[in-house]
């Protein structure tokens, strides 16, 4: 799954002037950090759940939400 967001979706997310990066995977639920253009955008519970999520669970079914967490990056 990490492969996914590093490769593919945080790709996709620059595009925009987003960085998208991968926290951690517990369970079901997978944790991403959204900064860059997207910090404090008004969407990104859209993209988590229009975008994001629909792809992680073509590669993995058991992913059951995606939720954008807080990253503090040194």
């Amino acid at each position: 799954m990490r492969a996914l967001v590093d490769t593919v979706l945080a790709p996709l997310v620059a595009k925009d002037g987003g960085i998208l990066q991968w926290v951690r995977r517990v369970d079901g639920v997978v944790e991403v950090s959204l900064s860059g253009a997207c910090l404090g955008c008004p969407a990104q519970r859209d993209t988590a759940d229009a975008v994001l999520l629909p792809a992680m669970r073509a590669v993995d079914p058991s992913v059951t939400s995606v939720r954008v967490v807080p990253r503090f990056l040194p």
